[in-house]
């Protein structure tokens, strides 16, 4: 009954921080919101998307070709709400409200305690990282609720065969909402086999017809991955698409005047790996995990980083503890946080907390792990402990909610609303309006505004050719 009432409180704590004035917190709409609502909007209106394609299973918005699950989630409440920033962000944080209950679930699985699962419940309801995504229209946030669940039936299903087609299910549903699943997803699964392959490999006739099912969901996903839209999106992101490991690797090998020996030392291919793994271990910095966070002004809230900063010690106190059991469910912890970062590092910009988002459940179920030891310290040590961390979470709010909208609001666009309003009064008066486009895609944050209709954005789009990373505007 007591943990019950524990878990209610968490829960009810969760939902407060994700809902509480979610549309006008962060301060704007960014254009990414923007183009899922609009598209949301368009498809009720239309049955297309804004280039007039049918029901699509890709999106190709600014020729970045996002992914269809967190658009069709946005379909009810643009239906009922219309296209409002409310409606667009409102599947996200309710899906990483679920998320508090379902890490609640996955270590009461894993770890067979009830403080443990609490814990990581708490440790994920006032994480910055997770409080950041939860409060945008981001897909990669729905993925990794998505994720999680799939992980937590994957569980249940060492009981029962059947969760396991539901767990399936997820993790292909998480692969058609956000990139970088597309890595770690797969990476999972194969950890996952090592991990517990004495319970696979005994079912593995039942397991047959599950795998065929995947794979047959998978079908469209593998070739839109290999079509030149997908090769482009992957290029215009990858660390390739960074030319400076090549020009480092060139200027050593001409201190060598290019000889045999220098072709060996200083080549793309041990430049682009020194540079993975350089951005493989930014993720695991303490500048990064407990001081600055994400230099993204979108991905960041002053002064704060990804965790909260009283809790550094307990990181390393949880680490230590799983690896001194090592057990089975301490090998699927550390596996999911060793493998969540590998595909932001494949990318230009590392570290990056949105494509190593997924990295938030594992990180608070560690952080848990190394709290859950306080129970062996003195009262006045565990209540000095609780008062730091909720002196760091006030203070972490404090800078969401105060400064966050007056030092970085050009990162979510804001102010296009007013300039929709400004433009409904005044478009009479003038024979052409020109925006800026130095706050990225202002055209569809202007058709979302205006609510613009999209029979006739359908028939007058024309994007321009796509830049060095692969992204056009209208």
């Amino acid at each position: 009954m007591k943990q019950h009432i524990l878990l209610i409180a968490i829960i009810v704590i969760a939902s407060f921080s994700r809902l509480y004035q979610l549309d006008k917190y962060p301060a704007g709409l960014n254009a990414d919101e923007a183009s899922i609502g609009y598209n949301a909007y368009s498809l009720l209106q239309t049955g297309k998307d804004e280039y007039g394609k049918p029901w699509p299973l890709v999106f190709r918005s600014f020729d970045d070709y996002k992914p269809p699950v967190y658009f069709y989630l946005t379909l009810p409440f643009v239906k009922v709400f219309g296209p409002t920033v409310l409606a667009v962000r409102l599947p996200s944080a309710i899906l990483s409200i679920l998320a508090v209950y379902l890490i609640y679930l996955f270590c009461l699985q894993l770890f067979k305690s009830q403080r443990i699962a609490l814990l990581s419940a708490l440790m994920l309801t006032i994480s910055p990282w997770h409080l950041q995504f939860s409060r945008g229209a981001w897909e990669v946030n729905a993925s990794t609720t998505f994720l999680l669940l799939s992980l937590v039936l994957f569980l249940k299903g060492r009981e029962s065969i059947k969760y396991w087609y539901l767990s399936v299910l997820f993790m292909v549903i998480s692969l058609y909402t956000y990139h970088s699943l597309r890595v770690i997803t797969p990476l999972l699964l194969i950890g996952l086999w090592f991990i517990y392959q004495d319970q696979i490999t005994s079912r593995t006739k039942q397991i047959l017809p599950i795998v065929t099912i995947a794979s047959l969901l998978l079908i469209p996903l593998f070739f839109q991955m290999v079509s030149p839209e997908g090769v482009s999106r992957f290029n215009g992101v990858s660390i390739l698409a960074d030319q400076g490991p090549l020009w480092e690797a060139l200027e050593l090998r001409a201190d060598h005047q290019n000889n045999f020996i220098a072709k060996i030392l200083h080549n793309k291919y041990l430049s682009y790996t020194l540079r993975f793994a350089k951005n493989y271990l930014s993720h695991f910095s303490n500048r990064f995990l407990f001081i600055n966070g994400d230099e993204i002004a979108r991905s960041k809230t002053p002064e704060s980083g990804q965790v909260l900063i009283y809790l550094f010690p307990f990181w390393f106190l949880g680490l230590f503890k799983l690896f001194k059991r090592f057990d089975k469910p301490a090998k699927t912890i550390l596996l999911w946080l060793f493998i969540a970062p590998v595909a932001a590092a494949l990318t230009f910009q590392s570290p990056h907390a949105l494509r190593a988002e997924n990295m938030v459940i594992p990180l608070s179920i560690v952080i848990a792990l190394g709290l859950s030891t306080a129970n062996l310290c003195k009262l006045p040590l565990v209540v000095l402990i609780g008062a730091l961390v909720t002196f760091s979470f006030v203070k972490y709010l404090h800078m969401y909610y105060i400064h966050y909208p007056q030092e970085l609001a050009y990162a979510w666009q804001y102010g296009f609303d007013q300039v929709a309003d400004y433009v409904k009064e005044n478009e009479q008066k003038y024979d052409h309006i020109i925006i800026t486009d130095r706050y990225d895609q202002p055209y569809i944050l202007m058709a979302f505004f205006l609510k613009y209709p999209p029979k006739l954005l359908q028939k007058e789009i024309v994007l321009t050719s796509r830049d060095q990373f692969g992204f056009g505007t209208v």
